[in-house]
């Protein structure tokens, strides 16, 4: 049992193998924390860094005319009953956050209402403000119509 200078080795401790797993598990749950804090943290930009980004090259009326395809499809789903009211709101707010992220580079579809009006993209947040009433409350009722419009106009007046 002891070796010639007192030395145990660890065999001889009892769940010694569950400790280390424990312990390297541990490790493992500490480094995954740490990149999850990192990875979402990440979508709030300074400002110099946004307006870096929006510096990089595309292709803005190739997009323009995806996403006004888009909008229309949403409107035609509409108005052919397939999308209800609250559908079309959330559909179209999440189209004109792609839009923008396309277009700008910032993180706009992973933003709550709170994070846009802090945000400088004003039309987007007004657009996205109108469709918020419709797309959660059951008892607010929107109008399509409108909604569409308004997207298509951000859409059209973006750049």
């Amino acid at each position: 049992m002891l070796d010639d200078n007192g030395f145990f080795g660890p065999y001889q401790y009892p769940g010694w193998v569950l400790w280390l797993v424990l312990g390297l598990l541990l490790v493992a749950l500490v480094v995954a924390w740490y990149l999850f804090v990192l990875r979402f943290t990440a979508r709030r930009l300074p400002k110099a860094v946004r307006e870096a980004r929006r510096g990089r090259m595309v292709d803005l009326p190739s997009l323009r005319d995806r996403y006004l395809g888009l909008i229309d499809e949403v409107a035609a789903a509409s108005s052919s009953g397939r999308l209800d009211e609250r559908a079309v709101h959330s559909r179209l707010s999440l189209l004109l956050r792609f839009f923008v992220h396309e277009t700008n580079g910032v993180d706009t579809h992973v933003m709550t209402l709170a994070d846009l009006r802090e945000s400088d993209l004003p039309r987007l947040t007004g657009a996205v403000e109108q469709f918020y009433p419709p797309a959660f409350q059951r008892l607010h009722p929107g109008d399509p119509g409108r909604a569409v419009e308004t997207a298509r106009e951000v859409v059209r007046s973006w750049g």
